[in-house]
Parts: structure tokens; C-alpha cells; sequence
């Protein structure tokens, strides 16, 4: 687990937020139905002091990407919108070992 010092939400139309909250990342699933195929996807970062940043990306197509640093990425489809609100629920809370481990099952 990783102490977060900072957080940000970012959606592909141009909308950003820093210090993002859960309520942040339900609308941002809720205004992913709204966007176009062009601009459907948004992403969402944390990071530490002494932490590299890590951040879990949502597109429209039910496409999740979580990139760790330069070294470790992930991609995996889901089979549903609501299904990216445990990832994002892990990432928010600093469980980045947990994330990686459910990233990696899929």
C-alpha cells in the first residue's frame, strides 16, 4: 500500500481535476456515456512522495489500460461501465499490489 499525496482526473474532451474523489470518478463513468468515440475516455492518477505515478485509463470501449511506470502497463476489456469502479477504487485507496494482482487475472 503507498501513501497518496495527490490525485487528478482527466477526460480525453479536456476536462481535468486535481484531488479527485469517488463521487468524481461515478460521474466520469456517467459522462462517459455522453462523450463521442473520438473523445471517450478519461483517466485517473495518484502519487506519492517517494512513489512512482500511477494511473488507470477507462475508454468508452469498456478498454481499461493501468500504467505503472515505465516498465509495467496492463490492458484488459471489461464486460461492463460499473466494472471499472473496483479498479478505481483500489487505485484510489494507494492498494496499487492489489490492483496489479486483478489487472493481471483478467
Amino acid at each position: 500500500m503507498i501513501k497518496i499525496e495527490g490525485s487528478y482526473i482527466q477526460y480525453a474532451a479536456g476536462f481535468d481535476k486535481d484531488n479527485v474523489t469517488s463521487s468524481d470518478i461515478d460521474k466520469a463513468l456517467i459522462d462517459l456515456t455522453n462523450m463521442d468515440d473520438e473523445h471517450g475516455a478519461f483517466w485517473v492518477g495518484v502519487y506519492g512522495a517517494d512513489t512512482d505515478e500511477f494511473v488507470l485509463e477507462f475508454h468508452k470501449s469498456l478498454t481499461l489500460f493501468g500504467n505503472f511506470g515505465e516498465v509495467e502497463s496492463y490492458k484488459i476489456n471489461l464486460d461492463k461501465k460499473e466494472s471499472a469502479k473496483e479498479y478505481f477504487n483500489l487505485l484510489m485507496n494507494g492498494e496499487i499490489d492489489k490492483l496489479k494482482e486483478k489487472l493481471k487475472k483478467n
